[in-house]
């Protein structure tokens, strides 16, 4: 199995959901995105070397959440950290083009994850009843596919930011967002970030402005992906 076989994206993941359906030993399950963001992933944050690169289709806030440690990984100098969703993703969730400034949108297949072109994350296909549960291989020819996928996505995908352009919220807002949908008080997230609680307040108030909401309540609905 040469990676040149897969000319579409597509056919990557006809493969690889194969694979993971028929059980076979080039993948190991690791459990749901949120355990894996927890576990399998969390531990390999500290190993990343040269690059991040995730496709998802429409994540949940909570899923979002979870992979901050990775999406930090990606935000380092000398890492290519990459991150493509659907346009969708962008409605629900007004804050994720902000938590990742280099996001590009496409039509989404399926999620994947492949981290320094070696280690690759599927998750099952929709419809069966694996379905929600990741997949992890390190297997050469996997790898190779898996990343010739991506590189085929990444470069028909269209970036949110043009040059030059910055996120709609700052760095420290989208902090803050992760903080207020937590349950924090102002106070207690002025204590995690290291400043001040007006300054907290002033940053709540500017993210409810631009997200357009009635209140801090509505605020926090919106930046989960929810409305009322």
């Amino acid at each position: 199995m040469t990676a040149e076989r897969f000319a579409d994206p597509r056919d990557f993941f006809r493969w690889a959901h194969g694979l993971v359906v028929a059980g076979d030993d080039r993948f190991r399950a690791l459990g749901t995105v949120k355990e894996s963001l927890s576990a399998g992933l969390g531990a390999l944050t500290g190993s990343v070397q040269a690059s991040v690169w995730h496709l998802t289709h429409t994540p949940t806030w909570s899923e979002v959440r979870a992979g901050r440690g990775l999406a930090a990984v990606a935000a380092r100098r000398g890492v290519d950290g990459r991150y493509v969703t659907s346009p969708a993703s962008l409605e629900r969730l007004p804050l994720l083009a902000s938590h990742h400034p280099r996001l590009r949108v496409a039509p989404v297949v399926a999620p994947l994850l492949v981290v320094d072109g070696r280690t690759v994350f599927v998750g099952a296909p929709r419809g069966h009843s694996l379905e929600g549960q990741v997949f992890v291989s390190t297997v050469p020819h996997v790898a190779a596919a898996a990343v010739t996928c991506y590189e085929r996505v990444w470069a028909g995908a269209t970036p949110v930011h043009g040059p030059g352009e910055q996120p709609r919220f700052s760095r420290r807002m989208v902090e803050v967002a992760f903080l207020l949908t937590d349950g924090a008080t102002d106070r207690e997230i002025a204590r995690t970030l290291g400043v001040s609680e007006r300054t907290v307040s002033a940053d709540v108030a500017e993210v409810t402005r631009r997200l357009g909401a009635r209140g801090r309540g509505h605020a926090i609905a919106l930046i989960g992906g929810g409305s009322y």
